[in-house]
Parts: C-alpha cells; sequence; structure tokens
C-alpha cells in the first residue's frame, strides 16, 4: 500500500482563547460504525480526480464549552507526521497531497487512521476513526490486440463456428474497462463477422473460384468504449477437393468458318480418394442441338431443297407441300410459322389433312420408298403401362373412301412401336389364297422421345427396311416382327380410296380416327423405285458435331466412339491422365458458311470405378455459343434499261440476258440489310467491283445456294397479250420448279449461282400487241436459306421505241448508221416542225426536207465507209427517250432492214446528240436484242465510240 503521507487532511476551525482549561477530548462523528465500535469515513475518488468526495461530511465535537478547547483544531493522521497547514474548525476535508496522484491499477482502495484535535492547551485528540476510501478506475488505455497481424488458411464449402479466436490486451485493471465488449469487421461486403468473444465466423459458403483470399480489417472495442488500433486478418481459401472435372469454361464462344474449336483444352480430372485406383474411368461428351431446326442445324434450306441437293429422285411426291403451293396444307398450324420449314404440327384430335387423289394416285406397288421427319412423344398421362399400348397414332392411311373401312396401307405409332401395313392388291387365282407379309412393327423407343428423327422406309416387296437417322435399323426378334395377312379381294362396296395425313378415314363410318399428335415434315414417296442409302445418309446429315484426331496419340487399352450423328463421344480408360489428354482434344466444329446463330449445350458425365466401387462424378454442364456470321449479301447487276423497237416485243425478248449474280460476306455495319445497287451510280458500281473481288481472293467456304428467285411484273401482266416465258427445259434438268401468275414468276430449290443466272439469262418477255406498249417494268430479287439473306432488286424498265411504217433496205448498212438515222429522223421531225411554226410556205418548208434528208443521207454513206475502215462493230449514241415516242412520216420515206440490224446500246453522256440544243434523259437505254451478244463479253474500250470515228459538221446545216 501507498504511504499514508499521500493524503493530507485540511480541517478549518476558529481558535478561541489560549487559556481556558482543556477538560474533554474531542469525539468524530460518523453514522457508520466498525465492528470494533470506531467511527469509520467512506469516502471515493477517481484516480484522475484530487479531492475525496465523502459519503458523510467529517465532523468532531468538543465537550469543553469555552475557551479553545471546545474547538477543533485539525484532524491527524495517526501514522502521518506532518502537519496540514490551514486549521479549520469543525469539518474536514480529504483531499490527494499536493505532487502526488493516485493510480487505480498500483492501489483501488486506501484505509487508515484519523483523530480530532483540539484547540485546547495542551490540546487533546480524539479516539481513532477508520477511514475507508474507494479509488474510482478511468479508462486510460485503449484495447490492443495480442499480435500486430493475422493469417489463417480455412476450406471452401464449409461454415466455421470459429475460424480464429482473436485476443486482446487492455491494461486498465477494473473489469469495466479492462473487458471487451465488441469486435467489428470494419472491411466492408465480405462474408464474415467477429463474436464478442472474439470468435470470427464466415456467414456463407465460400467459393474459392470466386475469391481465393480475403483481408479483413478488425477493431476491439473495450467497455468504456475506447477502440483499438485495426488489426489485419488475411484470410487464405483453400480449394476444397472434389471429385470429377476442373478447368472446363462454361461457354466456349464460335466464329463461323474458325474450324475446329477444342471445348476443354485446360480441363483436370480430381479423385480426391488418395487410396483410389480407377479400375474403369468413362466419360460422356453430349452436344445438344436439339432447338435448331429438325435436331440439328439443317434448317439451311427448305426439305425440297435438301432432296435436291443430297441427289433424290426428283420422282418423289411431298405429301406435305409448302402452304403456299397446295390447298390441303394451309390450314396446317406450322412449328413457328415459318412456312418454307414446312414442319407441321398435329394435335391428335381434328385436323388431319387428305391428299388429294390429283396430286397422288394413293397406289404403291412393290418398290418404293416412304420418308419423313417426325418429333413425337407419349400421349399426354407419359407412358402407357404393359398391358395397354395407348391409342393408335396414324400418320399416314390409305383406305377406303366409303362402304368399307379396309385399310390398304398405312403407317402408326403404337407404344413403343412404328408399324407399317402394306396389305397386297387383290388380284385372281390362288394367288388371293395365300398369307403375304403384311404388317411390319419395330420396336423403337425413339418414337416417343420427343426428339427429331427421319425414318424412311424402303419397300422391295416382300423385302422391307427401316431407316432411323441415316442408318439402317438392324433387327432381331426383339425389335422386328412380321404379321402376314390375306391380300383384299375386289369389291363393289368400294367405289374411292382416301389417302389422309395425320389420321386414317373410315369409310363404312364417314369419319377421321385415330389421330397424330405431334410434328412432321418432308413426308414424301417415290414410287416404283427405291431411294439410295446415300442420299437418306445425306438427308439426315448434319454440319455441326464434336470431333476427335487424336487417335494416334491413344495409349493401348484405351478405346474412344462416336454416335451415328457425331453429337455424342464416349472415352473408355484405365489412365486418369490419358483421359485428361483426351478430352482437351475433343472439338466442336460447324461447316456451314452461315450458321444459326445461338446456343449449343455441352454435357459431360463421368464414372470412376475403384475397388469394385462405380462412383458417379458431378456432371459438367458448358455450352457453346455460336456467334452471328457475317451477313451473306447477294447482289444483282445488269442493264436496267432496254429499248428496243415495238417488233422485237412480239418477237420476244431476254430482259435479263447480261444480269450477273454475285455472293459475299460483309459485316452488317457495312452494307444494310434493304440496301438497293442503282447500276447508274459509278459509286456503286466500284461498290460491287470491290464485292466481287472479296468472293474471287477470299477464303474457300462451303458452296453458296440460290434457292429461290422472283421476276415481278409491275403493274400486273395482262395475260391475254403478255406473258413471261421460262427455259423449262433447262429447269427440269436442274431440279428447279417455278410457278406462274399474272403477278410474275417465282422459281425456286436451292442450286448454284451460276445455273440460277443461266436459267433467269433465259426468261422472254412477250407482248402480242406492242403497238399499244409504252414501257413495262419487271423487278427480279433473289434469296438463300429460306429468304434469310435477300439481294437487291434489281429493276428493268423496258421501252418500246415505235417504228416508221415505210422502212428503205440499206444492203450493207450496219447497226451505228441505222442509229443515226434514226436519231437523224427524230432530229429531223423535230427541226420540221420548229420550221413549220414560222414558214408561211408548206412548198419552202417542202424544200428544206428535202434538202435535209439528202444532206443526212449523204453523211450516212460516209459513216457507213469511215466505220468499216475501222473495223468498228458497234457505235453507241445518245437516243433522246420519251415516254410514246411516235414517228412523224408524213414527210418521211426511210425504210430499215430489221435484219441487218445489230445489237444497239445507249448509255448516258457517251455521245453528243445532232444539234447542240437537245435535252438527254437520264434513263440508260439499248437496242440489244435477244439474239445479240452482250456488251460485257465485249472488251471494254469498245463500250464507247472514239470521237474521230463518226463526227457531224453541224456548221453547214442550216434547217
Amino acid at each position: 500500500m501507498m504511504r499514508i503521507n499521500v493524503i493530507v487532511l485540511v480541517i478549518s476551525s476558529t481558535v478561541m482563547g489560549m487559556s481556558e482549561p482543556n477538560a474533554y477530548p474531542p469525539q468524530i462523528i460518523s453514522p457508520i460504525q466498525s465492528r470494533s465500535g470506531r467511527p469509520e469515513i467512506h469516502g471515493i475518488i477517481g484516480e484522475d480526480q484530487t479531492i475525496v468526495k465523502l459519503q458523510h461530511p467529517l465532523l468532531a465535537t468538543d465537550a469543553d464549552k469555552i475557551g479553545g478547547a471546545s474547538f477543533i483544531c485539525k484532524f491527524v493522521v495517526k501514522e502521518n507526521k506532518k502537519h496540514p497547514r490551514k486549521r479549520s474548525p469543525g469539518e474536514g476535508e480529504i483531499r490527494v497531497k499536493e505532487g502526488m496522484h493516485l493510480d487505480f491499477e498500483q492501489q483501488s482502495h486506501y484505509r487508515f487512521y484519523i483523530a480530532a484535535e483540539d484547540c485546547g492547551s495542551p490540546p487533546q485528540q480524539s479516539e481513532k476513526a477508520v477511514v475507508l476510501i474507494k479509488v474510482k478506475d478511468v479508462d486510460e488505455f485503449a484495447p490492443r490486440f495480442e499480435n500486430s497481424s493475422y493469417t489463417v488458411e480455412i476450406e471452401e464449402g464449409k461454415m466455421y463456428d470459429e475460424i480464429i479466436k482473436l485476443r486482446t490486451i487492455d491494461e486498465d485493471s477494473s473489469e469495466t474497462f479492462h473487458s471487451i465488449c465488441s469486435f467489428e469487421v470494419i472491411t466492408p461486403d465480405v462474408p464474415f463477422y467477429v463474436t464478442t468473444d472474439g470468435a470470427l465466423r464466415n456467414t456463407e459458403v465460400l467459393d474459392y473460384s470466386l475469391h481465393r483470399n480475403y483481408i479483413l480489417k478488425v477493431v476491439a472495442t473495450d467497455c468504456g468504449q475506447r477502440k483499438s488500433s485495426p488489426v489485419f486478418v488475411n484470410i487464405l481459401v483453400k480449394e476444397q477437393c472434389h471429385n470429377g472435372w476442373q478447368d472446363v469454361p462454361t461457354e466456349v464462344s464460335y466464329t463461323a468458318g474458325s474450324g475446329r474449336k477444342k471445348i476443354a483444352e485446360n480441363a483436370q480430372l480430381r479423385l480426391c480418394d488418395k487410396a483410389c485406383t480407377p479400375e474403369q474411368l468413362t466419360v460422356k461428351v453430349s452436344l445438344t442441338t436439339k432447338h435448331i431446326g429438325k435436331g440439328c442445324d439443317r434448317d439451311t434450306y427448305s426439305i425440297t431443297s435438301q432432296r435436291k441437293l443430297c441427289g433424290a429422285s426428283g420422282e418423289s411426291v411431298d405429301l406435305l407441300p409448302s402452304p403456299s403451293e397446295a390447298d390441303w396444307t394451309k390450314n396446317l398450324p406450322t412449328d413457328d410459322g415459318h412456312v418454307m420449314d414446312q414442319i407441321f404440327s398435329f394435335d391428335g384430335q381434328s385436323n388431319a389433312v387428305e391428299v388429294p387423289a390429283g396430286h397422288f394416285d394413293h397406289q404403291l406397288g412393290d418398290h418404293f420408298t416412304i420418308s419423313m421427319w417426325m418429333k413425337h412423344d407419349f400421349p399426354e398421362g407419359g407412358p402407357v403401362n404393359v398391358h395397354h399400348s395407348g391409342p393408335k397414332e396414324h400418320v399416314l392411311c390409305m383406305s377406303d373412301g366409303d362402304g368399307m373401312n379396309r385399310h390398304h396401307y398405312a403407317l402408326w405409332v403404337h407404344g413403343e412401336k412404328l408399324i407399317f401395313l402394306l396389305r397386297q392388291e387383290g388380284k385372281t387365282g390362288a394367288d388371293m389364297e395365300v398369307f403375304k407379309p403384311a404388317e411390319f412393327r419395330w420396336r423403337i423407343p425413339q418414337v416417343n422421345d420427343n426428339e427429331w428423327h427421319h425414318y424412311a422406309i424402303s419397300v422391295d416387296f416382300p423385302d422391307v427396311r427401316l431407316y432411323m437417322d441415316g442408318n439402317l435399323l438392324l433387327t432381331d426378334s426383339n425389335n422386328f416382327e412380321v404379321i402376314d395377312d390375306w391380300p383384299l379381294h375386289k369389291t363393289h362396296r368400294v367405289h374411292s380410296t382416301k389417302l389422309v395425313v395425320g389420321a386414317c378415314w373410315q369409310g363404312a363410318e364417314t369419319t377421321f380416327k385415330d389421330f397424330f399428335r405431334g410434328y412432321l415434315a418432308g413426308l414424301s414417296v417415290l414410287k416404283g423405285k427405291t431411294e439410295s442409302e446415300r442420299v437418306i445418309k445425306c438427308l439426315h446429315n448434319c454440319k455441326e458435331n464434336l470431333d476427335f484426331h487424336a487417335l494416334g496419340d491413344m495409349s493401348a487399352g484405351t478405346v474412344v466412339s462416336f454416335n451415328s450423328d457425331m453429337t455424342e463421344f464416349t472415352v473408355f480408360s484405365k489412365s486418369l491422365s490419358e483421359v485428361e489428354k483426351i478430352l482437351r482434344e475433343v472439338t466442336y466444329v460447324n461447316a456451314r458458311a452461315y450458321p444459326t446463330p445461338g446456343r449449343r449445350d455441352l454435357h459431360i458425365e463421368s464414372t470412376v470405378t475403384c475397388k469394385g466401387q462405380e462412383q458417379v462424378l458431378p456432371a459438367v454442364n458448358s455450352y457453346i455459343m455460336v456467334k452471328e456470321p457475317p451477313k451473306a449479301v447477294i447482289v444483282i447487276s445488269g442493264a436496267a434499261n432496254l429499248t428496243r423497237l415495238v417488233y422485237e416485243f412480239e418477237r420476244g425478248l431476254r430482259i435479263f440476258q447480261d444480269v450477273h449474280i454475285y455472293s459475299t460476306s460483309q459485316s452488317s455495319s457495312s452494307i444494310e440489310e434493304e440496301e438497293e445497287y442503282d447500276d447508274d451510280d459509278e459509286e456503286d458500281k466500284e461498290k460491287l467491283l470491290l464485292l466481287i473481288q472479296v468472293t474471287e481472293d477470299g477464303k474457300k467456304q462451303d458452296q453458296f445456294f440460290i434457292d429461290t428467285c422472283r421476276v415481278e411484273a409491275d403493274p400486273p401482266l395482262d395475260l391475254f397479250v403478255e406473258h413471261l416465258s421460262l427455259p423449262t427445259h433447262l429447269m427440269e434438268n436442274r431440279g428447279l420448279v417455278w410457278t406462274e401468275t399474272n403477278d410474275g414468276v417465282v422459281v425456286i430449290n436451292a442450286d448454284k449461282i451460276e445455273y440460277y443466272e443461266e436459267v433467269i439469262r433465259d426468261i422472254h418477255y412477250y407482248h402480242n400487241e406492242p403497238s399499244k406498249l409504252s414501257n413495262r417494268t419487271l423487278t427480279l430479287s433473289c434469296t438463300s436459306q429460306n429468304g434469310r439473306f435477300i439481294s437487291n432488286k434489281f429493276v428493268v424498265r423496258l421501252v418500246a421505241l415505235h417504228e416508221v411504217h415505210d422502212r428503205p433496205s440499206f444492203a450493207n448498212a450496219q447497226a451505228a448508221p441505222v442509229a443515226h438515222v434514226q436519231q437523224s429522223l427524230v432530229s429531223s421531225v423535230n427541226q420540221e416542225r420548229h420550221a413549220a411554226a414560222t414558214s408561211t410556205s408548206n412548198l419552202g418548208m417542202a424544200a428544206i426536207i428535202v434538202v435535209c434528208v439528202g444532206f443526212l443521207l449523204f453523211m450516212i454513206i460516209l459513216g457507213v465507209v469511215r466505220i468499216r475502215a475501222a473495223h468498228r462493230r458497234t457505235q453507241v449514241v445518245h437516243v433522246e427517250e420519251k415516254q410514246e415516242m411516235e414517228w412523224d412520216n408524213s414527210a418521211l420515206n426511210i425504210t430499215v432492214n430489221p435484219v441487218e440490224q445489230e445489237i444497239f446500246e445507249y448509255e448516258d453522256n457517251t455521245h453528243q446528240s445532232f444539234h447542240d440544243d437537245s435535252e438527254t434523259d437520264d434513263d440508260e437505254s439499248s437496242m440489244q436484242g435477244d439474239y445479240g451478244e452482250s456488251s460485257e463479253d465485249e472488251p471494254q474500250e469498245t463500250n464507247k465510240a472514239p470521237t474521230n470515228d463518226l463526227e457531224w459538221d453541224h456548221s453547214n446545216l442550216g434547217f
């Protein structure tokens, strides 16, 4: 304990006389008594204070009545020999001695004795009183952590009650200021907190792939609200050991034309059980494209075009043609509204259709192929039980039209079976009494997996084969059976038959039955022969798939396999590193130049067998994102304006004889989808040449096909006097089909651009009454890939140039002089009319005309001589074009031999007209006939006539 002299008692008192007798000692008064009966004085003082706060005042009395003895002169600390500096009567004050200070941490209580002393002479002291003083602690010290920083490692995927225990030191001795009331993590947005006892916990499961470590700042606050300096806590997140694949990307981007793309080139397979030595590892990778086309990216072209491109027989009959081509399919809903997709939906209740007998004559014979795409699921309610196969669902049925319910042939789904019925038609003789194969049943689960499959039934009776997804189905007693039946006998009760798609007609009941529920596409029948396996495989072929080209690097004991579509890849091995190496070499490839953009899901399933126990590892889900390819641009160019003499329209004009069609790839930012190219614009011509150069010099891509070209007439054709003629023989050889209306013609089916060009160039326009024709506009446009890519609209303007009535023959006249004659005639007539307005004499006007005509004829002959000398074949001049251009023959009588007339082409600003003040028209024109060669085939320098070939001297001409 601290010595007593740190406490000084100061007593106030009044000193009276000093000579009176001192009979009584003073007495300290306190309401608190000790066990021994002594008075106790209690007080409290803060360690940073100097005056003790007493619980009761420090008082003393003296029984003496007079003199100094009746006053209290001082209180004396019995152990302290020093005297107070002041004297005060009656009441005392306890305070800290000057120069001293209290320290709760060193001494929290003081106990000593005091006595009161009176002012008598000699003075007397009272009995000792006990003084108890409690020192109150002050929060002097902030807490501090035991360590300057902390580092701890934890595992992902767990919740911890205590990651680490944070401990602090506080030099305050009192329980209040020594204790920590709270901890706080002041780093924002972290999944951690600290309890009041210092335990660090996480608030959520940690993920190594998201955060591999956290650095926290934590402060502690004692109960006196003093905060510590922050301490750093570094939390290292350790990756939890997971069985399965690691570092497989969740997305792989694919750009058209980029070839093969590895799907998991950094993949690692982890097995946490170190004691496991794999006896067998199996990894299966699946590429899912169910949402694209018919189970794959096959919707590039219509089914009809696909058949043509695969070399299928053109004799096949489509039983479900496009609604734009057949009335009986117009009410069938399509899957997504795309007419050309020809995917039809059947509701299983009402929407069956009858195929007209005029479209297909119902009979099949002994050699035929029925092919189709089908997507079908179990009936509503799920799979049926083993005792009941569910309802029949007819895809196709040919049955009696009236009187009876006999089915001649049919194709339907029944449970997990695809069943084909083929009843032999009635014949005479013993053949009618022989059982023959009639019902062929294949048990194939795929008919109910709600995915697209291609089916082809090829019959060379009695041999019946089923191809599914391009492959011949191998049959055995478990998946195939044949039921025999009698041939159908002839009967007078039946007068007709009905061929129905989507149900079966019951003739006796005059109703449909056994409706089909699902999707159908490309339902066709080839009669008289069967489709080749090559064609069937091609129809199912998919241009996007998985691929693997490291077979030579495989070790012994490792096996890989693909499914027929190359969309599933499976590897079997005993070596973990071998499986890793193989998966890193698996690639995705899309051979289409313009693939359908979007997502293709990837699914990786793995199993491992250790000590005879097979364990399924967590599946990995990823996807291929095929990016939007550059836009395909189809450009049509050629002569946009054709001016012809009227008799040529009657003979027929090749309106697109010099047309050119180009295709290229161009980003959508540089060429707008709806941009049209004007051949009159030199800037557009240069752009076309640039596009052609890109096509010729660029990388080789898949063959680009056009599948539709339209020639539209504006206004519509009057078929009584005008029509378009198509090269039908050529189109039939190319497998192209066409439709003709008064709006124009449409040519359909995918083929090479050059073949379409050949057909388009041979389209003729005829007009039976050309004298009534002034002009006609025809527009050509083409598309590719079901209208995905659309060309510019190429407009051709036809102008009828009405000829003179009497045409003199020039035996050796060539095209250019004739053109000058015609131009001169126009100019002469105009000049004649101008002169007639100012002349007063008809005779004088006639004389002038005769002189002019004579001079013109002289100049024509001179021009012919000069042209022959220069060996020129054509002369390009400008003709003043006007609607309904008529010739005034009243004063002129000139005949031109049309047999000797060659091709004439008129272009803007290539030659001056015969008089300086003539106006020019903006349109290009051509006198080119359907029998001449295109100017595109000639050397470029011949397209313009040199200025010195034929010049007219106007100085001596006066009209």
